[in-house]
Order: C-alpha cells, then structure tokens, then sequence
C-alpha cells in the first residue's frame, strides 16, 4: 500500500492514499460489517436482498460522512488490511504519525464505547419508536470505525515489511493522484 506523508498548511504531517486505491483495499477488506452487508445482498430472498442492498447503500453514505469526518480515518482503516507499506516521506515521521492517530482514536474509541453502552441499555426502550433509533446506533458505527483505524495504525507501526521512498514534488502529485487536492482542503 503506497502512503504519502504530507504536511497541511498548519503544520500537521497526516497520512495520504489515493481514494481509488483506498476503495479498491475497501473492497477486498475483511472488514465484518461489510461482509456482513455483502452476505445479506447476496441472498436469494428477495427481502433479504433487499435489506441487503439498502444496508450497503447507507453504508456507503456513513463512508462518505465519514471521509468528510476525517480523511486519514479511512487510511487508516485500509492499512489494517495490509502489513506492506510503501511510504513516501520522512522514515522518521511515520511511526509517530501513526502512533499520534493510534492515540487519537483510542480517546474516541472510549468515547464512543460508553456512548454505545447508553444506547444498549436504552435500546429496549427506543427500539419501538421508529425514527431516532438511527442516529442512537451512529455511536456504534463509530466505536467500529475507530476500531478499525487502531488496528490500521497497529498493523502500519508493527510491520516489518515498510519501505521508505522521498515524496516526490507536491504539484506533480496533485496530477497524479486521484483526491489529494479534496483531501487537503478537508484537512485543513
């Protein structure tokens, strides 16, 4: 998986893979809920299919909420895919990069389990009530998602298998890699 290491305009090194590259790693994830939303797609029950279909297309608005949210969280969560990295930037900015994510989404992680245990122990209560229920379960999608970044964060400071390369000049970056220019402007 190819990273760049890029600064924004306040100073922050953040971590940058080109959206195509990110969607195609997302696809071949073993992440479980979309596993879980494929297997429903998948059956030949036309209401199971589509549960299914429905679950996957609110999934994918949760992934571009998401990426508005916070670009490097996606990165992050394709990197728990993977255990080879290619990065381009500073050997030495790299771990603590990942360990400065690691350590963010662990606060929300935390934050977001309690907020998940408020929900369970409500949800006998909010369960029959049709319309907020969605936005009481938002706290969970997040505890998994944050999940999912730890461990992206975990695999990128535990491989052995990284090789460092220089960055090359941002412009021509800019024309070459599908998303930089969107991605920055959401950085900053």
């Amino acid at each position: 998986m190819d990273l760049y290491l890029l600064s924004t305009r306040n100073g922050k090194t953040v971590l940058f893979t080109p959206t195509d590259a990110i969607a195609a790693m997302e696809e071949q994830s073993t992440d479980h809920v979309r596993q879980f939303i494929e297997w429903f797609a998948r059956r030949p029950n036309r209401v199971l299919g589509w549960v299914g279909r429905t679950l996957r297309t609110l999934h994918d608005y949760y992934v571009k909420l998401e990426d508005k949210i916070d670009p490097c969280e996606r990165v992050l969560k394709a990197m728990a895919s993977t255990a080879t990295f290619v990065v381009y930037g500073s050997k030495s900015e790299f771990p603590r990069v990942l360990k400065r994510q690691r350590l963010k989404h662990l606060f929300w992680f935390s934050i977001d389990f309690v907020l998940t245990g408020v929900v369970i122990v409500f949800t006998p209560v909010l369960a029959p009530i049709p319309g907020p229920n969605v936005f009481f379960y938002y706290p969970f999608l997040r505890l998994l998602s944050h999940y999912r970044a730890i461990l992206g964060a975990a695999s990128g400071l535990r491989s052995s298998d990284v090789q460092f390369k220089d960055l090359p000049e941002l412009r021509s970056l800019e024309d070459n890699l599908s998303g930089l220019t969107s991605f920055l402007e959401r950085m900053e």
